[in-house]
C-alpha cells in the first residue's frame, strides 16, 4: 500500500540564485511530436504500459540540497480560480505524496495606485506563478517520472485528470529553479496605531 506523506505549511523567505530555465509550450512542435499518443501533462514523462498497475515501494530519504522551482504559466483569461482549483484537488496531493511540498500558487495582479505597473487588465491571458519545494534537483527529475515514484493509483488517475484540464486552460509555461538560503522567521504586518499624542512639558 502506498503511503501519503502529511501536508506542511511554512511562511518563510528565500534569497534565490537562479541555476536553470526550462521553457515549455504545450503547443510546440518539439511537444507535439513528443506527446502525440497522449496529452502533455505538466512536462511528466509519458508511461509506459499506463493501464498496467504500476504499485511502488520506496526507498529512504535520500539526503540532498534543498530547491525552489518556481514556474510561470500564461492561461485563458479569466480561468485562475478553476486553475488554482485543480492544482489544489488533484495536483497537489499526489505531487505531496512524491515528497515536495508546494509553497503556494499566485496570479499577478496590478493594485491600485502603482505607478508604472503593467496593468494585467490590458492583456489577453492571465499570468500565474507556482513555487514548489523538492529535497534536490534529482528529487525535482525523478518527479517527472510520477508513476515510477508514486505509483499509479486513483491518486494519480485524479492528478492525471486535473493536469490535462490545467493544460488545456495553458497558453505557454516555463520554469526556473532556484538553490539558496532560508531566512529565519516569516512576514509579519504591525501598522502604526491611530493615537493622538501630546508633548509633555518640563518644569
Amino acid at each position: 500500500m502506498l503511503k501519503n506523506t502529511a501536508r506542511s505549511t511554512c511562511l518563510f523567505a528565500f534569497i534565490p540564485l537562479v541555476i536553470l530555465c526550462l521553457h515549455a509550450h504545450p503547443a510546440s512542435c518539439q511537444e507535439r511530436a513528443q506527446t502525440k499518443q497522449q496529452p502533455f501533462r505538466g512536462g511528466l514523462n509519458q508511461v509506459k504500459d499506463a493501464d498496467r498497475p504500476h504499485p511502488v515501494r520506496n526507498d529512504v530519504a535520500q539526503a540532498g540540497e534543498e530547491i525552489v522551482t518556481l514556474r510561470y504559466f500564461r492561461i485563458k483569461k479569466g480561468t485562475f480560480d478553476e486553475f488554482l482549483r485543480v492544482s489544489l484537488e488533484g495536483v497537489w496531493p499526489y505531487f505531496e505524496k512524491l515528497g515536495s511540498r508546494v509553497i503556494g500558487m499566485w496570479k499577478v495582479i496590478t493594485p491600485a495606485g502603482i505607478e508604472g505597473a503593467s496593468s494585467p487588465e490590458a492583456k489577453d491571458y492571465d499570468e500565474v506563478y507556482l513555487s514548489t519545494r523538492y529535497a534536490s534537483f534529482d528529487h525535482w527529475k525523478a518527479s517527472r517520472d510520477a508513476v515510477l515514484h508514486g505509483g499509479n493509483g486513483p491518486d494519480w488517475i485524479k492528478c492525471k485528470a486535473a493536469l490535462d484540464r490545467r493544460n488545456a486552460l495553458t497558453l505557454s509555461t516555463n520554469v526556473i529553479f532556484l538553490k539558496g538560503s532560508m531566512a529565519p522567521g516569516g512576514p509579519y504586518f504591525m501598522p502604526g496605531l491611530d493615537e493622538v499624542y501630546e508633548k509633555k512639558t518640563t518644569r
